[in-house]
């Protein structure tokens, strides 16, 4: 406690020297880089650095825990950590916390933070390690995505829980006909247990299994009821389907059955269904709105249109061939620049190495307690240095509060420009149109990665992807590749171009098409629509909900940029 206390005492008179002889904003970057080289002579620097609230601060936290865990005092760190990360989530000071938690002999704490970072490599070994207890660790594991680490510690472990995580796990790998072994084990001590007969159920469906899938859905009751019904349609068994969907307490069941029982001529009962659901708060609101309206256009039904159009998204208005409602948009607020952002433009200018990376922590420690017109600012900043995921996700934020020129710009910004128009002309796709697509698929994240291997700015699928570079293109590939934002903007545009090219140039079945591929939009019925029925074609509700957020995404780019 002593040297705590003498630390703290030695770094106020440091922080007063610096306010004295270092008024430079950035000031306190320069003496944190000193310190950094040479850390054994400059722990006062540290910390001094320490008590300040702006990114010198964080960092000055981080590096002094550092410096003491391996002065083998890392009580002395754990403090500082936490008051770093409650202010600035980072993945290297959660790493340093779970390690020092462990080394000061809090296997509980230490743990906690371990599973926080799931599923890297370096934490599922920390889980397998403090966890003695196999099944609480698995749990930890699947529900972290280590599926294959989370098999290989449960392999041989008896009871019906470890037969669960092992058949999630094993489902999580697309291996479902062993995924369906294990659910049958577990249902044999917990026959009652609903949810999993579900779960069984999804098991044998992609497995192939259908007689058998059908059995597990309609043993579950009415939770199984909609995948049943699913199932049932896709066997083209409507009659079954529809009393299933029917016995549905979702309502993606129920406005299954109203489709289909107004593609039977059931109109009435089909509008009451519909007019049902757009009365609720469920996804499937807006869609039962714009059937119930293009039912009464087509039957009479009475409705009050008005009403049902406030449901709509813009693509529905734009589906419909009818003018998109202008969004709403306030004027500008006073332009309000924080210091924060002056220091991250100092630092970019004279720490040519770590001023980047300094800049950001800055800028995000000061988001903390940003108003709305300094948020836009920083995410203004964000754009100008090509961060095109923070910029995106700041304006966002920001355009649900003050729905201004400057928020929409930044939550439909034109990332990485030069190359959308370079491969946009190249193959004749509206650039929007390439936006809209990468904004929905990975929020303008060059490194993401989805659950099902999709990888960079316009989520392309690695066989997809190979596909369209040796056999089409005829260049190279490799999968890293398609983290580079220029290789996979050339992918992604070339196969819109195709889907574009296999659906008669028709905008939305291409956006449909390139979710759930143009085999199941042909499957569905769906090429031969006209466009506001495309919505209710598309038997998948996750590629509905995407082409809406697409469509809508595209009007909006030309509102904001082409005038309409």
């Amino acid at each position: 406690m002593r040297l705590i206390f003498l630390g703290a005492v030695l770094g106020l008179v440091t922080f007063l020297a610096f306010h004295v002889l270092f008024p430079s904003p950035v000031a306190p970057y320069r003496e944190l880089q000193k310190a950094l080289k040479d850390p054994d002579h400059h722990s006062s620097v540290l910390w001094a650095l320490s008590t300040r609230t702006d990114g010198a601060g964080w960092i000055a936290r981080v590096e002094l825990a550092r410096f003491l865990f391996a002065q083998g005092q890392p009580e002395l760190g754990i403090s500082l950590l936490r008051e770093a990360l409650a202010v600035r989530e980072a993945w290297e000071a959660r790493r340093l916390l779970a390690q020092m938690l462990e080394a000061l002999g809090q296997p509980a704490e230490a743990l906690r933070e371990w599973k926080k970072l799931l599923p890297y490599g370096e934490a599922v070994e920390a889980v397998v390690r403090l966890d003695r207890d196999k099944i609480s660790a698995g749990k930890a594991l699947v529900a972290g995505r280590a599926y294959s680490q989370a098999l290989e510690l449960l392999a041989g472990q008896a009871g019906a829980e470890a037969a669960l995580l092992r058949a999630r796990a094993l489902y999580g790998l697309g291996q479902y006909k062993e995924a369906a072994h294990e659910f049958s084990r577990y249902l044999e001590a917990y026959p009652g247990n609903r949810e999993v007969r579900v779960e069984y159920g999804q098991a044998l469906e992609r497995a192939g299994q259908t007689d058998a899938a059908s059995v597990a859905y309609k043993a579950a009751g009415a939770a199984g009821a909609y995948r049943l019904g699913s199932l049932l349609e896709n066997l083209g068994r409507t009659e079954e389907a529809l009393t299933a969907y029917r016995n549905s307490s979702e309502p993606e069941g129920r406005w299954r059955a109203a489709l289909l029982l107004e593609k039977r001529g059931a109109f009435s009962q089909a509008a009451d269904l519909y007019r049902e659901l757009s009365q609720t708060s469920a996804r499937v609101a807006d869609d039962a709105a714009l059937r119930l309206y293009l039912l009464s256009l087509r039957t009479g039904v009475q409705v009050e249109a008005a009403e049902l159009k406030k449901l709509w998204p813009p693509a529905f208005f734009w589906l419909l061939g009818e003018e998109v409602p202008t969004p709403l948009c306030v004027p500008d607020s006073p332009l309000v620049i924080p210091l924060a952002v002056k220091i991250a433009d100092e630092l970019v200018r004279q720490f040519p190495q770590e001023g980047r990376s300094w800049a950001k922590i800055e800028l995000e420690v000061a988001l903390r307690n940003a108003s709305a017109p300094e948020t836009l600012s920083i995410g203004e900043w964000f754009a100008r240095q090509g961060e095109w995921r923070h910029a995106f996700s700041l304006g966002t934020k920001v355009l649900a509060e003050i729905p201004c020129p400057r928020a929409y710009r930044l939550a439909y910004p034109l990332a990485w420009e030069e190359l959308v128009r370079k491969w946009s002309a190249e193959y004749n796709v509206d650039p929007f149109l390439v936006w809209a697509v990468m904004r929905e698929e990975s929020s303008f994240s060059a490194t993401a990665v989805s659950s099902s291997g999709a990888r960079g700015l316009m989520q392309l699928l690695p066989s997809t992807a190979r596909w369209v570079a040796e056999e089409k293109l005829k260049i190279s590939y490799q999968d890293e590749y398609l983290f580079d934002p220029d290789y996979n903007i050339r992918l992604g545009t070339w196969y819109l171009r195709y889907l574009l090219d296999q659906f008669g140039g028709k905008v939305a079945w291409a956006i449909a098409a390139y979710h759930a591929g143009p085999g199941n939009v042909r499957r569905w019925g769906a090429e031969a629509l006209r466009p506001p029925d495309l919505p209710g074609a598309l038997r998948a509700p996750e590629t509905r909900e995407y082409l809406v957020k697409v469509l809508n995404a595209w009007v909006m780019y030309r509102w904001l940029y082409a005038g309409g």
